[in-house]
């Protein structure tokens, strides 16, 4: 009877653990991973001087990061604010828009290009600030209780069987 317990106890902790795992992972994907993404098309950006290539990125982003909300929920920041963030790259789109008409080989193009790639970094320490937010969404901190609760009732329940056992093992029965 106890290998038994025992057995399905640590099928239970495997199977705790497997979807702590998926948790993790299903996390990162929905929640950073489009950061990370954006991070990267910023970086694209400061390493572009083609309209059209920037453009691209600007649109890419803007499909990544959340139209609304804030990371940091507990005291939200206008750094960190999406809102913002998308109307700091609506701005930048009308920018590049503007820019590809004008030659390229005129000051209004460069000091345009680096406009927009000072931009770009500011959106790129935003983004940095607000990626370890993420991390505590409400959901995710719902799913990580509820996976540590488990963990410690699979424990729990352990523990009281051994002690059933001990206390079977030395009565007059055995």
């Amino acid at each position: 009877m106890a290998n038994n317990i025992y057995k399905l106890a640590m099928i239970g902790i495997a199977g705790i653990i497997l979807f702590g795992a998926y948790m993790a992972f299903a996390g990162y994907q929905t929640d950073i991973y489009p950061l990370d993404l954006s991070r990267g098309h910023l970086e694209g950006i400061g390493a572009s001087s083609d309209p059209q290539t920037i453009l691209g990125h600007l649109k890419a982003i803007q499909g990544y990061l959340p139209a609304e909300g804030n990371a940091v929920w507990i005291f939200p920041t206008e750094t960190t604010n999406f809102a913002r963030i998308q109307a700091d790259l609506d701005v930048m789109i009308a920018s590049v828009e503007k820019i590809s008409t004008v030659p390229r080989d005129s000051s209004a193009f460069h000091t345009g290009m680096l406009d927009v790639k000072e931009r770009a970094e500011i959106i790129q320490e935003n983004i940095m600030d607000a990626t370890p937010y993420m991390y505590v969404s409400g959901s995710n901190v719902l799913f990580s209780s509820i996976w540590v609760a488990t963990i410690i009732a699979i424990f729990a329940i352990l523990k009281r069987k051994k002690e059933q056992l001990k206390a079977y093992d030395v009565s007059e029965d055995v």
